[in-house]
């Protein structure tokens, strides 16, 4: 007991000396001051960079049936359109042309040509002037399971749209999903839409998918690889429905004129430019229909010789359909499927007599 005594004294001396007294005090001040200036100074920003993980996302689309183009798979479901559309000078421009997918093109009567025009990817709000039907018509829009729209037909046609089943939307019975253009006189000035047939063929409970396999796709050609220059003009029946296809290197489409003039849609003013260019060859009779009426009478089904113009080349091929709702199968001299580019195609089915001029540099 009497050491921690001593102990306390000994500390109370010490306390009590004035140096000691100083020196805590200089130390406490000094403390003071260091932990204020920690605790108020400004806080450095972070000159970290943030790496925020992108996320992956993965393309969904496939190639379309009919273009060959990248779409989502919804649109492959889209049901098929086929349109009737004329080519008389008074109903030139055509609305609509450089939107489809395929094009039709031949003769209907007295020399003129006419068009089907097939309709699945693009959206249309124009398309026309819409005429009537012909029978080599309907074995066409058999072939894609599709909605056929036209303006009446010729009596061969009206004959044989039931018996075979044809998804028909005749104007006649269907002239709300129609409408006539008052600038244009008849029977130049019926036009319609893809919204208003495909609303058209629900109505009428036709299915609203097609069972199209769909055509052979490949990727364009290296540029290196395609002609300068490529020309070629497909004889129908004279200058003014004879089609010239002028190869474009850069774009590797074939831009078309008619009667001397590029062939351009009426709402859009683009020229039809399609990326490849198909020649039928096939049988063509004159007759008339039971009733008198003058017609054509064209062999759809069954084989003969074909041209493709792809790449700015032209390559000898053949065409085959087995039947009237089978697909045409496209091959070269080889007996090789023929692939397309991805794009708009126009096949000209013309009488097997007739020729194509063809030139390339």
């Amino acid at each position: 007991m009497g050491k921690i005594k001593m102990f306390f004294h000994k500390l109370w001396k010490v306390l009590k000396n004035k140096y000691f007294l100083l020196i805590a005090s200089v130390i406490l001040i000094v403390g003071g001051v260091l932990i204020y200036m920690e605790f108020t100074k400004p806080v450095e920003k972070s000159t970290a960079v943030k790496t925020e993980k992108k996320k992956e996302t993965v393309d969904t689309r496939v190639p379309s049936k009919l273009m060959g183009i990248k779409v989502e798979p919804a649109v492959n479901d889209k049901k098929i359109v086929a349109v009737v559309v004329e080519n008389h000078p008074d109903a030139r421009p055509q609305s609509g042309l450089d939107k489809a997918s395929i094009v039709y093109e031949t003769i209907a009567e007295g020399g003129i040509t006419r068009f089907l025009a097939f309709f699945q990817e693009n959206e249309v709000s124009e398309i026309g002037p819409v005429r009537s039907a012909r029978t080599y018509f309907l074995d066409w829009a058999l072939e894609y399971d599709a909605l056929f729209a036209h303006v009446g037909g010729n009596q061969d046609a009206l004959d044989l749209i039931g018996p075979l089943g044809l998804q028909d939307i005749n104007q006649f019975f269907n002239a709300n999903y129609f409408w006539r253009d008052n600038s244009r006189y008849a029977p130049h000035n019926v036009y319609t839409t893809t919204d208003k047939l495909r609303a058209a063929g629900e109505k009428a409970n036709y299915p609203t998918t097609s069972n199209f396999a769909g055509l052979s796709f490949k990727e364009d050609a290296k540029t290196t690889l395609r002609p300068q220059t490529s020309s070629a003009t497909v004889h129908f029946s004279g200058p003014q429905y004879d089609p010239v296809y002028t190869y474009d290197r850069n774009t590797n489409t074939w831009a078309r004129s008619l009667a001397g003039v590029p062939f351009k849609d009426k709402k859009t003013g683009t020229q039809i430019a399609p990326k490849n260019v198909v020649v039928e060859f096939t049988g063509f009779q004159y007759g008339q229909t039971r009733i008198a009426e003058q017609t054509t009478i064209i062999t759809t089904v069954g084989s003969g010789r074909a041209l493709f113009y792809i790449d700015g080349q032209q390559v000898e091929g053949t065409w085959e359909k087995a039947d009237r709702k089978s697909q045409t199968v496209f091959k070269d001299s080889a007996g090789n499927s023929i692939k397309f580019n991805p794009g708009q195609t126009w096949i000209d089915v013309i009488p097997a007599g007739n020729t194509v001029n063809f030139s390339q540099t």
